[in-house]
């Protein structure tokens, strides 16, 4: 029974090491895939870092060229530095006289007769003589737009 006993009690001794060989590779497998992911984590962040520093400046440069192009289309529609490049360009320029200026309405879309036509241009002058050329006149023309 002796023999029995200390060959159970051999086995057991032999069973708890390997299970103890198993636990501890086991535990060392978990902390070594945490320790993995902790530092995949960091590494994502700094790249994640990274990128948010390239698009910030990134942004900063397209809005210091915007303002520069807009203070550049302002220059140039300002009307001193026009005024400089008609004398480069040797091109005399004078103010308009009254009858040569001419003042364009914009009329609504719904304009549906001769009278609101002619209301709205402020002229009640006729392009045709006694109706005679009635088909051509500014609100007939007007309407036939409107259809």
């Amino acid at each position: 029974m002796r023999a029995r006993e200390a060959a159970a009690s051999g086995l057991r001794k032999g069973y708890s090491i390997v299970m103890k060989f198993f636990k501890t590779i086991v535990s060392l497998s978990c902390i070594t895939l945490l320790a993995l992911l902790y530092v995949h984590q960091q590494v994502e962040l700094v790249k994640l870092s990274y990128a948010i520093e390239i698009r910030d400046k990134k942004l900063k440069d397209m809005l210091d060229h915007n303002e520069s192009l807009g203070y550049n289309v302002g220059n140039l529609e300002s009307p001193s530095h026009l005024e400089q490049a008609l004398i480069a360009r040797n091109i005399d320029v004078a103010f308009p006289r009254r009858g040569n200026v001419v003042k364009v309405v914009r009329l609504n879309k719904a304009v549906n007769s001769r009278e609101t036509y002619l209301n709205a241009v402020g002229s009640e002058k006729r392009l045709n003589l006694l109706g005679l050329f009635e088909f051509i006149s500014p609100a007939k023309e007007a309407q036939a737009k409107e259809k």
